[in-house]
């Protein structure tokens, strides 16, 4: 299939579609990014916090035997939070790498940017049974990432969750500039203030949960997959709900990385590229924003870097 690519402050690209790993079953992850290369996917989307990136790297050694080129490969991955010490940086970084297989990243996240308890426990809690904060702040976990670049161990670092300000400390202070920044973006959070402002610093914004989340439940928000005004559009264009979710991210600028470990999904989200939709309609689906986030990490409300709490 026809790839676009959005372009990076590098020099570099990124195909704007690509493959997102989070939730992805045991056993079925492996086979959906061996399913995904076949159908042209070419971005595929992890972190350590997912717990696959051993079987991404069976995946990814499989087709590149068979004559997938690691250079057509866009590969990203996550520091996480129990990781912001400058000190376990590069340890972080190589241990992701010797996962995958792979002797360099294209891109290295912040996962979040705020930090938890140093260590290997993922899931660290104090004695009153509430998350463990950490105290190194995002700008120093920043400059050791930036090490990374110079050390070839990644060609491109971002942030992933951070808000405006948040980005702004480490335009500010930072010697590397971020190419990214991947947060939450569907129709009902549209995150147009942030796509604004990445825009203006050269920063390419990546969209999560792209068709919302379709099977989350108790919370107030409703799958964009199911809205009325989505299925209209799809229908003059003959495409589907998630297609127009995906083409409305996309024209937008936006990097779009659905996740499915069903072929014929995998199949449809990739058949975004062959129409086009009109101001009309992007200015229908824009207006449907709620600011409905569904990943709102309440459990990190106190911590001073929680990102949250401005507007996106």
């Amino acid at each position: 299939m026809a790839m676009l690519r959005a372009q990076l402050r590098t020099g570099g690209s990124m195909p704007l579609l690509g493959l997102g790993t989070w939730a992805a079953l045991e056993g079925e992850c492996c086979k959906a990014v061996k399913t995904a290369l076949d159908l042209g996917y070419r971005h595929i989307d992890t972190a350590e916090i997912y717990l696959n990136e051993r079987e991404i790297g069976q995946a990814l050694t499989e087709k590149m035997g068979e004559g997938v080129k690691r250079e057509d490969l866009f590969i990203v991955t996550k520091l996480f939070e129990t990781r912001h010490h400058p000190d376990d940086v590069l340890p972080a970084c190589q241990n992701s790498l010797q996962k995958l297989g792979l002797d360099y990243l294209d891109l290295y996240l912040m996962h979040w940017p705020y930090a938890s308890k140093r260590g290997d426990n993922l899931h660290p809690v104090d004695e009153n049974g509430q998350r463990a904060y950490g105290d190194t702040h995002y700008l120093d976990t920043w400059k050791a990432m930036e090490k990374l670049v110079d050390a070839g161990l990644v060609k491109a670092i971002g942030l992933s969750n951070f808000n405006i300000s948040q980005m702004e400390e480490i335009l500010t202070n930072g010697r590397i500039k971020p190419a990214v920044n991947q947060v939450e973006s569907h129709p009902y959070l549209t995150c147009n203030r942030l796509l604004k402002y990445c825009t203006e610093k050269g920063i390419v914004m990546t969209a999560y949960c792209p068709l919302g989340a379709p099977g989350v439940h108790g919370s107030d928000y409703t799958s964009a997959l199911n809205d009325p005004i989505i299925k209209t559009i799809g229908d003059k264009y003959g495409k589907s709900a998630a297609q127009v979710c995906l083409r409305w991210q996309v024209q937008r600028g936006v990097v779009v990385i659905p996740k499915s470990s069903n072929p014929s999904r995998l199949k449809e989200n990739s058949q975004i590229f062959d129409f086009e939709l009109s101001e009309e309609d992007m200015a229908a689906v824009n207006d449907l924003n709620r600011d409905a986030r569904i990943l709102k990490k309440e459990e990190y409300q106190r911590h001073p870097h929680w990102p949250f709490g401005e507007p996106f």
